[in-house]
């Protein structure tokens, strides 16, 4: 069957409340489960994103096959009841699963558990039956476990619409996040960070969350559109870059409790918002083609990724670029140190209700499918207009490239947009670090993203040094920095222009 659910996490100041509003339900449900996930020593199922499991449901045993659906929400499962915690891929046999398990490279052994305490309720909302469930508990894989909190709210029956507004109202009253990592993915991180880590994190389950994130979620590699039709590249692609959006808002939240320390928020800020410009470029390529709800969700999405520039701008500043001067020798560097800003931070701007419930809408749009006007299925020439604004944003590039050393540096931010813009909606088609192209456009975005940066670092010591030494330093190490910034850039772009004078249709679609 198709099972279609939405995931939220519950911060531990919000447990209590959102119990104690669970158990006034008069008809509530409490059940013990004990599940056992199985793989291969090579990932096989996790690498296709499947999920193989024996779950002690009560004094029932349940073998459980999940496949991944049409987006994140959704998977496929197979269920079939067993009389004792033993497998039986037989039952596979005569369906879509049947190729996953032929093409095994190992045999299957039991990698983590899962043991929860579940709270169920039903609600009947609109002609449409919502099953929610409360999760507490822990994930086990070795000598090392994780802290299970969170609710889940399933369709059993009805309107997925539906299930977007009871999660949403819940998200609203106890300040839930956005969460779409399932306890096998997490289970599959724990067992490999247990075998190559033998002594346990034990009772330092915030530490161990910490450790399993500590790299901030990127796109996944070799991604190629199923059609060339303009509705399924959208959502393909858009539904990809939220899905990058969505995972490091949660680290960068403290998703697990964690908390993590300024420089690995600061990766996960900076790939949120490289997400974030992924999917304003993507729309701003489909744009004749939005709805106007999509177009006012793209408008409040922007406002959010100028409040988080300020934080990444400021990270860049205090990690990356004073650590270099001080190593220069900045006079009076010992008096610098990261602000302790009054306005909000980072975190709490990612853990923000507004924000998290301006990404559930984001979701929402994608999993119903509402991002686009009915025109964009119908019209014949939707895909070679799509090429030709594709074309005129590399005329545009083109242009300003050639003019790029005469450029004031706000010109020069807007080329850097510009090639961005490019550079991602390429990704649409397929096109990757592989592909000379597009990794030209990749290192002129680095050069021109260096010299913004410079000019911000030399814009915020003429106004806030120390004294006049540490400025006259830093100005003259920046303008350095500037030059050679300046003539890595112009190489580049002039790379860019011989490597790729016109964009056709040809051209743009890979073979």
């Amino acid at each position: 069957m198709l099972e279609r659910e939405i995931k939220l996490f519950i911060p531990a100041p919000h447990r209590a409340n959102l119990l104690q509003y669970v158990q006034q339900f008069s008809q509530t449900q409490s059940i013990e489960l004990a599940a056992q996930y199985y793989d291969t020593p090579q990932r096989c199922l996790a690498q296709r994103y499947a999920a193989l499991r024996l779950r002690r449901e009560g004094q029932q045993w349940v073998q459980t096959l999940k496949m991944r659906g049409t987006d994140e929400l959704s998977h496929l499962e197979y269920n079939h009841p067993r009389p004792e915690p033993s497998l039986d891929l037989q039952v596979y046999q005569n369906t879509p699963a049947a190729t996953l398990f032929a093409q095994l490279a190992a045999p299957l052994e039991m990698r983590y558990e899962t043991h929860v305490q579940r709270t169920l309720i039903e609600i009947r909302q609109n002609q449409t039956l919502i099953e929610i469930a409360l999760d507490n508990g822990e994930i086990r894989a070795k000598q090392n476990t994780l802290p299970i909190h969170e609710v889940e709210f399933e369709l059993k029956q009805g309107e997925m619409a539906e299930v977007f507004a009871l999660a949403e109202a819940w998200l609203v009253r106890f300040h839930l996040l956005l969460e779409l990592r399932t306890k096998s993915e997490r289970g599959d991180a724990l067992y490999e960070y247990a075998i190559k880590h033998p002594v346990a994190l034990s009772g330092q389950d915030a530490a161990l969350a910490l450790a399993l994130a500590a790299q901030p979620y990127r796109l996944p590699s070799g991604f190629k559109p199923e059609t060339m039709d303009v509705p399924s590249l959208y959502y393909q692609g858009a539904s990809l870059f939220l899905s990058q959006v969505i995972r490091n808002a949660a680290f960068l939240a403290g998703v697990d409790d964690m908390q993590a320390p300024p420089q690995q928020q600061a990766s996960y800020l900076t790939l949120m918002r490289v997400g974030m410009r992924r999917l304003r470029s993507c729309r701003q390529l489909f744009k004749p083609w939005l709805t106007t709800a999509e177009v006012g969700l793209t408008q409040q999405l922007r406002k959010h990724y100028k409040a988080f520039g300020q934080w990444r701008d400021k990270d860049m500043l205090w990690l990356e670029l004073q650590p270099k001067l001080i190593a220069a020798g900045l006079p009076a560097a010992k008096k610098l140190d990261r602000p302790n800003s009054k306005t909000t931070s980072a975190l709490e701007l990612a853990a923000s209700t507004p924000y998290q419930k301006l990404l559930l809408q984001q979701l929402r749009h994608f999993v119903l499918q509402q991002s686009l006007l009915a025109p964009a299925q119908q019209h014949p020439a939707a895909l070679a207009i799509l090429i030709q604004r594709l074309q005129q944003l590399w005329q545009r590039i083109q242009h300003q490239s050639h003019d790029f050393l005469h450029l004031n540096p706000s010109a020069q931010h807007d080329l850097r947009n510009q090639i961005k813009r490019l550079r991602y909606n390429l990704e649409l088609f397929g096109y990757s670090n592989e592909h000379p192209f597009y990794a030209t456009l990749a290192k002129a975005q680095d050069h021109l993203g260096d010299l913004c940066d410079a000019y911000v670092a030399y814009d915020w010591y003429t106004q806030n040094a120390m004294n006049k030494a540490q400025k006259q330093f830093a100005q003259t190490w920046l303008k350095q920095k500037i030059q050679k910034s300046l003539r890595k850039s112009q190489n580049t772009l002039v790379r860019l222009d011989h490597q790729r004078a016109t964009l056709s249709l040809e051209e743009l679609i890979p073979q």
